[in-house]
């Protein structure tokens, strides 16, 4: 019974591996609408209401209509889908991609 399972721990440890290393090179995506910014990260509220803050960094491109554009282009209120990696702390931002309309003009 022992050799039975360390054989089956075994094959469950080389598959779950294999799993693992096959879901690392996955790139995640966050969806939602831009709350903050500053030129070092953005926050950005998820469609499920919980607020993700997203570092920038000099590698962080940014496109809408799949077409480079100026980070100025995140605004508040736009909405965007960032990709981070593999989504493990910290979330980084390796592309955001912006919403094509602009956020409302707030009202006086």
């Amino acid at each position: 019974m022992n050799r039975w399972m360390a054989m089956l721990a075994l094959v469950v440890g080389v598959l779950g591996t294999r799993i693992v290393i096959a879901h690392d090179g996955h790139i995640h995506t966050i969806m939602g609408t831009v709350m903050a910014r500053d030129v070092k990260h953005l926050e950005v509220k998820t469609p499920s209401g919980e607020v993700l803050s997203i570092a920038v960094n000099d590698k962080t491109t940014t496109v809408r209509d799949k077409k480079k554009v100026a980070f100025s282009e995140v605004q508040v209120g736009r909405r965007v889908v960032v990709g981070i990696g593999n989504g493990e702390d910290p979330l980084i931002a390796g592309e955001i991609q912006v919403g094509v309309t602009a956020p409302p003009e707030k009202q006086h």
